[in-house]
């Protein structure tokens, strides 16, 4: 029986889905740590904590330096999203994203993105929000950047937890879009033990 253009592109996005679950964030591995998470449980915390974020930014969009609040809708896909690309390209560390141009990495990880998404219903709409997200265009494409970041720490704080050392630099360098996401890693970084 043939296969028409949407079934092949879910059986491809499968695969991709199945790829993030078992690739390791390779920063971690870098700084040494053990059973290093996934990408796909990084993307896993992103979307849940993005949501949220969302909905908390909401209550107050102008004290977050808003005009209007955010497509909590638009969050969430995007959160699902960001990191799809690296089912292909796998996990940048710093150090080798440093030696590739941000364009050489944004053309790679575009051309995944429409191979992967390419044939599905609504396409343009998730590639708008993925290049959105890349050029942190929207308010909504800042909230899941400061969420990635956030996210990251919040792994960095927990590895610390069980005693791995090595990962100050998960920590340093991150410039914040929303109030409240600089209040909740300062209070993350109250809590790191550097080392």
């Amino acid at each position: 029986m043939p296969v028409d253009r949407h079934t092949e592109t879910l059986l491809t996005l499968i695969q991709r889905i199945g790829d993030l679950k078992v690739l390791s964030r390779t920063g971690w591995l870098l700084a040494g740590v053990a059973d290093a998470e996934s990408i796909a449980d990084h993307t896993t915390g992103v979307a849940v904590l993005a949501l949220f974020l969302a909905e908390c930014v909401n209550t107050d969009p102008v004290g977050q330096g808003l005009t209007h609040p955010l497509d909590v809708a638009a969050v969430t896909h995007l959160a699902l999203i960001h990191d799809l690309a690296e089912s292909v390209l796998t996990d940048l560390p710093k150090r080798a994203a440093a030696r590739l141009s941000e364009q050489v990495k944004h053309d790679a990880e575009a051309a995944i993105i429409k191979d992967v998404l390419g044939a599905l219903p609504n396409a343009p709409h998730y590639l708008e929000l993925w290049r959105c997200y890349v050029d942190a265009s929207t308010p909504e494409a800042r909230l899941v950047k400061d969420v990635d970041k956030l996210e990251m720490v919040a792994q960095a704080l927990r590895y610390s937890a069980r005693g791995q050392r090595n990962l100050d630099e998960f920590w340093e360098g991150h410039r914040w879009f929303y109030p409240l996401c600089q209040q909740l890693y300062d209070s993350l970084l109250g809590q790191w033990l550097p080392g």
